[in-house]
């Protein structure tokens, strides 16, 4: 066997092996669950692992944004017209959010922690100064009195002469900074001389600036991935006692830090929300990139916030069959002291047409009111979020108030949020470098069948051209003399000369001479 053709079987045999191996390991998926195995031990709730640090201390900056609702038609709307409101915003905050207190607890399987929320105000990023900037909107305060007392006349009628006295109305015209960081309210200060339990001080974000939620317990995701950053307790209680039904009482989910790895398309992601006093829960809509990262985009549909006809899960979130809202709203009263605040979507986005066009100025639009979450599927990582939600309070006829007798029952906006975050550059370029790692060890094996491909081809050509070069070979043509009279007197043998030389190198020298020249 000639050297050529032991390289062609060589190659040969080389791509015939790295086929095999390659598609082999391509069918069983080998490397890639290799992979997602290990995404699996590293991304985990616990001290030294990929994510843990990030997760007591989010790098990404967070932004808080505040659009108010201006209320400018307020002796129209007593004599019965629509309320007339103009936004105002944002006024923009950073957000500082870190976890403390971060103990692990169950043999390692939970770690508690409690999550300090403060805010800094940003002027470049806003509309005007919070502290000059006033806003007419309902009086929060006093409404919440008033439904608080509306079932003893006597309560009644001593809140109505206090509120004349004092001169607290139905309306109020506070600026931003109080109407967020808190004001001392007549009313309830008046309260509060007979009732010490009674807090002088109101706003919608009182106390919330340096403070946090209550303990969280966590899963850890070592037992399970799947239930990486799954909230298992909130303030000692693994259900919530607002509500009229189990499912409703049920924390489910995280509470939207931090969601497991190898997220798919078709699951609903769950998310806890202390503000809400309820669980929520999101579904896919559509892929998205965010700094050349991949990620896939949830939001809550419109099942979540829909009436009990159109959702009956959703029964449970009714107060009672009297105080059962319509699509889009949730009262959030039980968890509010009682006060008649309702929450919804941002303009009631996804809610019934009805609240819309009660009130003149709501313009809900997808792009500008939608929440959504935009999630690296492999991951698990939040690559950007925009939680929006808006304040509503409940107006209409209280019994033992007179100055409510012309009010028709309304949702009344006073304010937005927008809560905001974008993975920053760092961030991201750790994330670029995870997912390149998983993706090159994924496909280790489609590597392996292209190599195997290639020596393919090279070894068809090696084939092709050992066949060509077999059918070129050169053949000896010995020429015929005219004067041959056979076939066998064509050619002799013939020493060279009468003595045959002996070379004791070469052997004896032969000479080819036609016949003819013999006879001659």
């Amino acid at each position: 066997m000639t050297r050529r053709s032991c390289a062609i079987y060589a190659v040969g045999i080389i791509c015939a092996h790295l086929l095999v191996i390659g598609i082999g390991l391509v069918v069983a998926q080998v490397f890639r669950n290799l992979m997602h195995n290990r995404l699996k031990r590293e991304i985990v709730l616990t001290e030294g692992s990929r994510v843990f640090e990030s997760w007591k201390n989010p790098p990404p900056p967070v932004f808080m944004e505040f659009f108010f609702f201006n209320f400018t038609n307020m002796d129209e709307f007593l004599a019965g017209a629509k309320p007339v409101l103009t936004q105002v915003g944002p006024y923009t905050y950073r957000e500082y959010r870190y976890k403390t207190n971060v103990t692990m607890v169950e043999n390692g399987t939970r770690v508690s922690a409690y999550t300090t929320k403060s805010f800094v105000f940003l002027r470049e990023k806003s509309v005007g100064d919070p502290a000059v900037d006033a806003i007419t909107t309902v009086n929060i305060p006093a409404w919440a009195v008033m439904n608080k007392v509306k079932g003893s006349i006597f309560k009644a009628s001593m809140v109505s002469f206090w509120m004349l006295s004092i001169g607290s109305g139905l309306f109020t015209t506070r600026t931003v900074d109080e109407l967020l960081w808190g004001y001392e309210d007549p009313l309830l200060a008046r309260l509060s001389a007979t009732n010490p339990d009674v807090e002088k001080v109101f706003g919608l974000m009182y106390k919330k600036n340096g403070s946090n939620d209550g303990e969280f317990v966590y899963h850890t995701g070592e037992q399970n991935y799947m239930d990486y950053g799954r909230v298992e307790t909130w303030r000692g209680q693994s259900q919530l006692t607002f509500w009229t039904s189990n499912q409703s009482n049920c924390i489910n989910g995280s509470d939207g830090s931090a969601f497991h790895p190898l997220l798919s398309k078709d699951e609903r992601i769950y998310v806890f929300t202390p503000d809400l006093c309820r669980s929520i829960y999101m579904e896919f809509e559509k892929e998205v990139k965010v700094r050349g990262i991949p990620a896939y985009r949830f939001t809550p549909p419109h099942s979540v916030m829909a009436s009990k006809e159109e959702n009956p899960a959703n029964e449970g979130f009714c107060i009672s069959p009297k105080e059962c809202l319509g699509t889009g709203l949730l009262k959030v009263s039980p968890c509010r002291k009682g006060a008649p605040v309702v929450a919804s979507f941002p303009h009631f986005y996804l809610g019934d047409s009805k609240y819309v066009k009660a009130i003149v100025g709501m313009t809900p639009q997808r792009e500008h009111h939608q929440t959504f979450l935009d999630l690296n599927p492999t991951t698990g990582v939040i690559v950007r979020a925009n939680k929006r939600a808006q304040v509503n309070v409940l107006i209409n006829r209280v019994p033992g108030f007179p100055k409510t007798r012309s009010l028709n029952d309304t949702i009344f906006p006073v304010m937005f949020l927008n809560e905001s975050v974008v993975i920053d550059e760092v961030s991201a370029a750790r994330v670029h470098k995870l997912l390149l790692i998983v993706t090159l060890v994924s496909n280790f094996p489609l590597i392996i069948v292209g190599l195997g491909a290639i020596m393919l081809v090279v070894f068809i050509i090696l084939l092709v051209r050992a066949h060509k070069q077999k059918n070129e070979v050169k053949r000896v043509v010995f020429t015929k003399p005219l004067y041959a009279t056979t076939a066998e007197e064509e050619t002799s043998y013939k020493p060279v000369s009468d003595k045959e030389k002996d070379d004791p190198q070469n052997g004896t020298y032969i000479g080819l001479t036609p016949t003819a020249d013999m006879q001659s």
